[in-house]
């Protein structure tokens, strides 16, 4: 599998369907045949940032959603064309307006100057995948078959590249990508705080280093 897999499985799938509940065409199915309770009145995301080039790339649980800011953020047609866009082609697109929930984070910066890319385990939207009312969702994301697909991108494409020095995954929501052996291989740093939505200090150092020593 190549870098550029994970790209060419998300364009141009995320549609609305006639109930304006957005997914990937290949998870219909599963999302219909299972209980969660993940919000797809929006846009999903799979990842925020240029997938493609970005150095460092932190390893997130899924999609979040605020009842009260998400929808400010697809307040029309064109905001929503705009995000789909960005996700359709990541390198072509100008990543300086990123969620305001990353724009939060002591890593917002460096997603919107290209040098950081967030990857979801599932990139369907639910307000914290942690918590115990949202033991459907977890369940949920080791069947879907985008996810499935996310974790072989990572295993196959990513790994290898991040063992050669040439990038550096941030393992911040591990146990949804269910690692396994491959949590201590060589250029991936684990996050010692997962459940926060800003990264440690002992993670940010080291992203930090990682990039000094490419520029």
């Amino acid at each position: 599998m190549d870098i550029a897999d994970i790209v060419a499985f998300w364009r141009g799938q995320q549609k609305a369907d006639a109930h304006g509940r957005w997914t990937h065409q290949i998870d219909q199915d599963v999302l219909g045949t299972g209980p969660h309770s993940f919000n797809l009145d929006h846009p999903v995301s799979p990842y925020i940032g240029d997938v493609l080039i970005a150095p460092v790339i932190i390893l997130n649980a899924n999609a979040g959603y605020n009842p009260v800011q998400t929808p400010t953020e697809f307040p029309d047609a064109p905001s929503v064309s705009a995000y789909t866009a960005r996700v359709d082609d990541p390198s072509g697109s100008d990543w300086s307006f990123v969620s305001r929930y990353y724009n939060d984070t002591n890593y917002g910066h460096l997603v919107a100057s290209g040098k950081v890319v967030v990857v979801n385990a599932c990139a369907y939207r639910s307000p914290r995948i942690s918590d115990k009312n949202e033991a459907d969702n977890r369940a949920m994301i080791k069947r879907l078959p985008s996810s499935i697909m996310m974790r072989r991108w990572l295993l196959e494409a990513i790994l290898p590249i991040a063992a050669k020095g040439h990038r550096l995954i941030i393992n911040n929501r591990g146990q949804h990508w269910r690692l396994g052996h491959a949590a201590p291989a060589p250029g991936i740093v684990r996050d010692p705080c997962p459940a926060s939505p800003r990264i440690t200090s002992t993670a940010l150092s080291a992203m930090n280093d990682f990039l000094g020593n490419r520029a």
